[in-house]
């Protein structure tokens, strides 16, 4: 007959220590970060004036300080933490910056293919500037407008640019407005970003 220590599962291995160390590495520039937008949505508003990211970053210190001191306490190596928390936001920033930049060229490729593509299905206007240049000639080159606004003294015509952007961020499209005469001759124009026409 079996011993009764014999039917118990095989005790569990010693169990790995939790990464204290990794997780305050982690958490000093992500808490320090966020909680400097919030400091300086509470204090300066939605809309300051100058460099938004600079002094975000500026408020990112004060709480990368206070976390880093909190995890050196816990890890007793207050004086390293410490200083971490202060360096951690603007490191991080560096870091993601210089990706960015680093990235510019593979970014550059991806644009010239969609260009490229647009060109290919046969439309003649293929870039925001091109369609911002032949929109200051009061129209010029931008074929049969989207939409007609007539009356008595002359027309107003539209025509909307919705892409390609060469920019990551998506970006609304362009609306391009020439107030024409009688006559058909363009007289004044305005480009903004706006909805697509109805």
């Amino acid at each position: 007959m079996a011993e009764p220590a014999e039917l118990l599962p095989p005790p569990d291995g010693p169990s790995r220590p939790m990464p204290w160390r990794s997780l305050c590495a982690l958490l000093v520039p992500s808490a320090a970060l966020a909680a400097g937008v919030g400091l300086q949505r509470i204090f300066e508003g939605p809309q300051p004036a100058g460099d938004a990211a600079l002094r975000w970053l500026l408020w990112s210190t004060g709480p990368g300080l206070a976390v880093g001191g909190i995890c050196g306490l816990a890890l007793r190596r207050r004086l390293l933490w410490t200083a971490y928390g202060i360096v951690a936001p603007w490191a991080t920033a560096l870091m993601v910056s210089a990706l960015w930049v680093a990235a510019l060229p593979l970014r550059e490729v991806i644009y010239d293919r969609r260009e490229a593509a647009c060109r290919a299905s046969g439309r003649t206007v293929c870039s925001a500037a091109e369609f911002t240049s032949r929109c200051a000639e009061r129209g010029a080159g931008l074929g049969e407008p989207q939409q007609k606004l007539c009356g008595v003294e002359g027309c107003t015509y539209r025509w909307i640019y919705a892409g390609p952007f060469r920019s990551p961020i998506p970006e609304p499209p362009l609306l391009c407005s020439v107030v024409a005469d009688s006559a058909g001759k363009g007289l004044r124009f305005a480009l903004l970003r706006t909805s697509p026409l109805p």
